[in-house]
């Protein structure tokens, strides 16, 4: 922005406050809009409004550019001219409008963000010492500081160094700025986050400065937030000029930050803990379109609204298909679906290896054709949306054109489980092996992950350093399926180009398979390996069989599938009433989907995306990245 304009926002706060719903309305002078309270509160909402839509993370960066990675590919086959699914397979190019609108929007947030910093701590309100204005005034300047973050966050993690602005543009003398690195912003990024938790109430005060209970962060959120670019800060990131990826030679000091900042959460169990339902997390919250859980799991999230640019194509591009509409946007990689053991109750949240068809009736799919599962239409709640092939309606929506495009489900950026794993893995680095209190974090959310309870043998968690770092690269994977996580971790540590290479060398293992013949597979040299049934194929079914079944009274619990995942079929024959799934055939279907998987990541180069050519236009200080 290079105006002295703000975007106003108004709250629409929805089913008694449970979700924020900020929709732009018109624009004022800075002046008046921070002269009162109400009117700063909808200037920092238009701050909030930039990470939604479908250029926020309503779908573009929250469904196309975290893949392809060694849980989920987008598309399975090689892509023509699909922008999406070409940036996914790492073949994005300067011109590709999937990375330039989003890239857009991130600055657009900046900005909005900026306004508030600069002009909040002016108003005359936030000098009335120990009172409730000043309070609430407090928190909207670091909230503004933590959406700043999130906002430069995405940007450094994606494209590496870009032009830093901390002030409004009206404030400017130039606004063709030259690339700041990334470590750099990443410095100032940690030192603001400082700074807006000493000025935010815990996630349970927010009353006491009379505010209502809603999706607005809170100081668990720039802690977590801290920690989270901490983290970034000391991993391993590519240079713009490319090369090889390097890592500062001073990580720990990033890392003890994270794990002070983790602890300090952990320390706070009233504030936020686990939910003890892995499924109800989902199921009962977030697909309810309510992300107050009780236990504060959720600590950060991009809380979606009805409305054009405020709303995500979330369970509807993604998720299980249901009567013919949506879903199939990203699969499930069998390689991932294996990493989880037959009693571990994330599988079967994170992976669907059905549709739905006539409201109730699960037809089962191959395995090339698993479906993500976090995000599944069949559970959406409050309101639930009724789906038919070529036309929808809701409950409490007006249907606008044939095909439903929104279901207002939001986007989670941190859960408390992070923070766990986060914790467990600082203590393993800053102690050179993992502590008691690194191996009880990831305990915690193993045992969640089963249920609350093993009903088999637990499992044994490594105690030397190098092990239990592939533990927990193990454990990420499973706990954080289909939530955009699993690329940038890997990228931070290093390990992506390794991934690539070895899942697609899994992938190609299973193409290759045949009813009466199963290859094995080499063991992952990156994290610990799955079950036994995960490495040795001998193990698996080549058919599945399953039954439909039409009681809409409990198809959420009903498993279509009659034979186990994990032993081999007994017949190629489906036994009476029910049918045959080729659940794992090799031949050439199979095999485009191995070659489809990554197919243009280029170590050195494509770790980070281009630089929009529009922005390089307009910008002539604004290089490119190498390789582009």
């Amino acid at each position: 922005m290079t105006t002295a304009f703000v975007v106003l926002a108004s709250a629409a706060f929805v089913s008694c406050k449970k979700f924020l719903a900020p929709e732009a309305i018109s624009s004022f002078d800075t002046e008046y809009v921070f002269n009162n309270i109400p009117n700063a509160r909808k200037a920092l909402l238009g701050a909030y409004n930039s990470l939604l839509g479908d250029y926020g993370y309503g779908i573009r960066i929250s469904g196309y550019w975290p893949y392809d990675s060694d849980e989920m590919q987008k598309g399975t086959n090689p892509p023509t001219t699909d922008e999406g699914q070409l940036l996914a397979k790492y073949l994005g190019i300067p011109s590709n409008l999937q990375i330039t609108n989003p890239f857009n929007q991130m600055y657009q947030g900046i900005e909005r963000a900026n306004l508030c910093i600069y002009n909040i701590p002016k108003m005359e309100l936030y000098s009335a010492n120990g009172s409730v204005q000043q309070a609430q005034l407090k928190r909207m300047y670091g909230e503004a500081l933590v959406l700043r973050a999130q906002f430069y966050y995405e940007l450094c993690r994606n494209f590496g160094d870009v032009p830093a602005q901390w002030g409004p543009s009206q404030n400017e003398t130039n606004l063709y700025k030259t690339r700041t690195s990334v470590d750099s912003i990443y410095d100032h990024l940690i030192s603001d986050l400082a700074l807006a938790q000493t000025l935010m109430p815990w996630r349970t005060e927010v009353g006491n400065i009379g505010d209502p209970v809603d999706q607005r962060f809170t100081k668990g959120t720039a802690k977590a937030l801290r920690a989270k670019i901490a983290l970034a800060r000391g991993g391993y990131k590519l240079p713009v000029t490319g090369g090889q990826m390097v890592r500062p030679s001073n990580y720990l000091d990033f890392y003890k930050i994270a794990h002070d900042e983790c602890a300090e959460i952990i320390a706070n169990p009233n504030q936020h803990s686990l939910l003890p339902s892995y499924k109800s997390l989902f199921k009962d919250y977030l697909l309810a379109h309510n992300t107050n859980d009780p236990a504060g799991e959720f600590m950060m999230v991009a809380s979606m609204a009805f409305g054009t640019n405020s709303d995500s194509k979330l369970g509807i591009q993604t998720g299980t298909r249901v009567n013919g509409v949506g879903g199939g946007g990203v699969n499930i990689l069998p390689n991932y679906f294996y990493m989880f053991d037959s009693t571990d109750v994330r599988r079967d949240v994170t992976c669907v290896p059905y549709e739905v068809t006539f409201d109730t009736i699960k037809t089962g799919h191959a395995m090339n054709a698993i479906y993500d599962g976090k995000f599944r239409k069949e559970w959406v709640s409050n309101p639930g949306f009724v789906f038919s092939a070529g036309n929808s309606s809701t409950s409490s929506r007006p249907a606008t054109n044939n095909s439903l495009q929104n279901m207002e489900l939001s986007w989670p950026l941190i859960r408390f489980a992070d923070v766990l794993l986060w914790y467990a893995e600082t203590e393993n680095e800053l102690n050179n092996g993992p502590t008691a209190a690194a191996i009880s974090a990831v305990s915690q959310i193993n045992l969640r992950g089963h249920g609350g309870a093993y009903k088999e043998t637990p499992p044994v968690i490594p105690t030397t350093k190098d092990a239990f770092f592939k533990f927990l690269v193990k454990e990420r994977m499973l706990e954080f399926g289909d939530e955009g996580i699993r690329k940038y971790d890997l990228l931070r540590w290093n390990l992506l180009g390794t991934a690539i290479t070895e899942t697609r060398a899994r992938l190609t293992a299973w193409a290759n398979a045949t009813a009466t013949s199963h290859p094995p597979f080499a063991l992952y040299s990156y994290m610990e390996d799955g079950p036994l049934y995960a490495r040795d194929a001998t193990q698996l079914p080549t058919y599945l069989y399953f039954v439909t079944k039409p009681a809409k009274s409990d198809v959420d619990a009903f498993n279509p599938f009659l034979n186990s995942f994990y032993k081999p079929s007994s017949t190629a024959n489906a036994p009476t009433g029910q049918t045959r799934v080729n659940w794992w055939l090799g031949g050439s279907g199979q095999l485009t989907f191995a070659n489809s998987f990554a197919m243009g990541f280029t170590a050195g180069k494509t770790e980070l995306m281009p630089i929009p050519q529009t922005q390089r236009d307009v910008n002539p200080n604004l290089s490119q990245n190498a390789g582009y």
